[in-house]
């Protein structure tokens, strides 16, 4: 028999609200804990009108019963006093009923998320949220009692923790514990409600209605806003609110919290409800949301064809005649010549004899597509800049005049604006005296379209001036041998997203969820039903590549997007039965113009042909993909690097859609944060962590013109691997100097000598 506590007025402290917070601490049932809640709210309706009562008024409603008071609540009067007696068994509970009464007056701690977790799971799960709560703190160096413990505060964290932060090896460990944290923070903060139908049913009348007119303006699929609309509708309901009192500070309260427990893309289905909620505002007297803002830290975009004429036309001349290397039908424009027969054979100029060049203006340039993409982006930001900026008064008229120093120095301080306002955005800091690459490669591409349309000398000297005064690679000045001075630049190093993707892989941990992540994501992928669904596709997809990274070669993204599997030029060739298989690749597909030809072993052959059987299909399908579409990642969009490109329905997936899903997949199941460029590398450093001297041979792998290259991804890995290999020769120095030698403690017996 449950012994009840009798406790008297003084110590029984609180009114209703503190009740139904007590509730909310509770192990009942979801559905018994929402029907006690309501009738909490009905008794204390019937009382004094929707006001908060103490504590005390409902217990003496309910031990001693007034006739009017049941006529008032109606037909329900014996379920509500059942339901309310089950409440104050709650608050008897002293720590819960203190508890309770703390995180409604004062922000709630970790330690708070500990104790109100312990209050209802068993002690064995208890243990094991207050161990994760623990590992937590200690990985910001604080303890619990001094985080937040809200999900504005506490979700970021839990996005960026890994295996590592909890002391685990495993991602399913890692996320066992962090579900642990997240319920804990659910019961105590303020500002977590669910949504749920059983929840939304002790909402009052008039919140309720809102919610029906809500309903009918939502189209059918709106799911998002129609969860979001309701979640606002709990949070302003707890604080006390109405539809028409809803306070603008409890709305950004909202939103925040919101955009910090979803992905960064959640804005726009912020944005979509609130419009809906506005859209209805006026008819049912409701508050008018204003909207959350968008995070817009891009410059402006500018279309080409919004350019004068004098400046796109010279550079859409030399675009129009230029050329792909990559494009084996486009060499013969490579050579100028008046005949039409030999310049249609590609002939003219070569006949006239080896090694002479086209006369300067009658050959075309060599631009890959990208190129061409820069150039035009590059004029069209110098464009931009120059009438924005009200610092440049000779506004440009021609493509020369674009060369001027105002509009470059107005060009940095439009990038430079733009990424000041980003990282204040995102709360990070801006350094204005820290130089970065990408105004630097905007002068640059800016003076490569003047070399290519003749601009003259003195106006691309001064851009040229300012391009080497903001270039991040130089370090500093030299005195030359001639009087004058020479940069100096810095060793090429890796970026430092990259940098950080692939320093992780210095824990063992990290590097063997690496190397179970083809296994882990392909059970992830086995259709769980008859046929595979898109998410499965995507899955196995996304497990075929990290299998083909580790086992078969280290390929560029471009490569893995483009993958043939049939057709008349082939990329797979797999053999008839069981055994190897080969992955060719020609060179006028690779960056560096060096072929691939590798084999595949036959494991990864037999994921290649369950993939074709059991989930290309499905791909296929989702991309309106033709028959015969060769591609391993079909895509709908056709699009393709070289010039002519493919017929609809040919296409493959394009490299950005390839790599978020890659990285989203990684992080969700494996735990790391990595994308396709930081795989490539993962090979080349797990070789020279074995084995220091073979960049030689990570070249060779990774298919790097330089070995500079090589180097600069490796910068760091090299400067780890050569202080542990110092350290193993040092103790091993240090034990052949010593292990002929004895010692003995002064006082004791005579020396040892060797």
């Amino acid at each position: 028999m449950r012994h009840e506590t009798t406790l008297t007025a003084s110590a029984i402290a609180g009114d209703t609200a503190d009740l139904i917070a007590c509730l909310r601490l509770t192990p009942m049932p979801a559905g018994t804990r929402t029907g006690t809640v309501a009738s909490v709210r009905l008794l204390r309706d019937a009382l004094a009108g929707g006001v908060e009562l103490p504590v005390d008024a409902l217990r003496a409603a309910v031990e001693d019963v007034d006739p009017v008071l049941a006529t008032g609540v109606g037909a329900r009067w014996t379920q509500v006093r059942s339901d309310v007696r089950r409440a104050l068994r709650a608050w008897d509970n002293e720590p819960r009923r203190r508890l309770a009464c703390r995180i409604r007056t004062t922000l709630p701690t970790l330690e708070d998320a500990r104790l109100a977790f312990a209050l209802q799971a068993s002690p064995d799960a208890a243990g094991r949220c207050s161990n994760a709560i623990d590992q937590l703190a200690a990985s910001r160096m604080t303890t619990a009692d001094q985080l937040v413990a809200s999900a504005v505060l506490i979700e970021p964290l839990l996005r960026a923790a890994t295996p590592e932060t909890f002391g685990v090896n495993t991602v399913k460990s890692a996320a066992n514990k962090i579900g642990l944290i997240r319920k804990a923070v659910g019961l105590v903060d303020p500002a977590t409600v669910a949504g749920r139908e059983a929840d939304l049913a002790s909402l009052p009348g008039i919140w309720r209605s809102r919610l029906d007119r809500l309903e009918d303006a939502l189209a059918g699929h709106a799911a998002s806003s129609r969860a979001i609309l309701r979640r606002l509708a709990l949070t302003a309901d707890r604080l006390g609110m109405t539809p028409a009192t809803l306070d603008a500070a409890v709305v950004s309260e909202f939103v925040d919290r919101e955009v910090s427990t979803h992905a960064q893309g959640y804005i726009e289905k912020l944005r979509a409800a609130f419009r809906a909620w506005n859209g209805t505002a006026d008819e049912t007297g409701a508050t008018v949301l204003e909207m959350p803002a968008t995070r817009s830290v891009r410059q402006r975009s500018v279309k080409w064809s919004s350019l004068p004429d004098a400046i796109r036309e010279p550079v859409d001349d030399v675009l129009g005649r230029a050329v792909s290397v990559r494009a084996p039908a486009d060499w013969s424009c490579l050579v100028g010549g008046d005949d039409p027969d030999d310049f249609d054979l590609g002939m003219s100029g070569i006949l006239s004899g080896v090694g002479d060049a086209p006369e300067p203006g009658e050959g075309a340039r060599v631009l890959e597509p990208g190129t061409r993409k820069n150039m035009r982006d590059c004029v069209k930001r110098a464009y931009q800049a120059a009438i924005d900026d009200p610092k440049v008064s000779r506004k440009p008229r021609t493509l020369e005049d674009l060369f001027d120093p105002d509009i470059a120095k107005a060009v940095i301080r439009g990038v430079r604006t733009a990424r000041r306002d980003d990282r204040e955005a995102r709360g990070a800091s801006f350094d204005p005296a820290m130089k970065e690459r990408y105004e630097r490669d905007l002068l640059e591409a800016l003076c490569a379209v003047g070399h290519a349309t003749g601009v003259s000398g003195d106006r691309l000297a001064s851009i040229e001036t300012i391009k080497r005064n903001i270039d991040p690679a130089i370090i500093g000045w030299k005195r030359s041998a001639e009087g004058g001075t020479r940069a100096v630049y810095a060793a090429r190093r890796i970026g430092p997203r990259h940098a950080e993707m692939l320093r992780q892989f210095n824990e063992d941990s990290a590097l063997r969820r690496w190397f179970e992540a083809p296994r882990a994501l392909w059970l992830q992928a086995r259709p769980k039903r008859a046929t595979a669904t898109l998410t499965d596709a995507a899955r196995a997809r996304s497990a075929l590549i990290a299998q083909i990274g580790q086992r078969v070669a280290p390929l560029r993204r471009l490569n893995y997007a483009r993958l043939r599997y049939r057709g008349p030029d082939p990329h797979l060739r797999l053999p008839v039965g069981e055994g190897h298989g080969w992955l060719i690749i020609p060179a006028i597909e690779t960056k560096t113009m060096v072929e691939i030809r590798v084999r595949i072993d036959p494991e990864t052959v037999r994921m290649i042909r369950e993939y074709i059987r059991d989930f290309l299909p499905v791909a296929q399908k989702k991309a309106r993909a033709t028959e015969d579409n060769p591609h391993l990642f079909p895509g709908a969009d056709g699009k393709t690097p070289e010039l002519g490109g493919y017929a609809p329905g040919r296409g493959f997936l394009s490299i950005d859609k390839l790599n978020a899903t890659f990285a989203k997949h990684m992080w969700k199941y494996c735990g790391l944060r990595m994308c396709l460029h930081v795989m490539r590398h993962i090979s080349g450093k797990i070789i020279l962590d074995q084995d220091p001297s073979a960049m030689a041979l990570v070249q060779a792998l990774l298919g790097h013109r330089s070995i500079r290259t090589t180097q600069s991804y490796y910068a760091e890995v090299c400067s780890i691997v050569m202080q542990n290999r110092y350290l193993h020769l040092l103790e091993k120095g240090m034990r052949m100097a010593l292990r002929d030698w004895k010692f003995t403690f002064a006082g004791t017996a005579k020396k040892e000598k060797k």
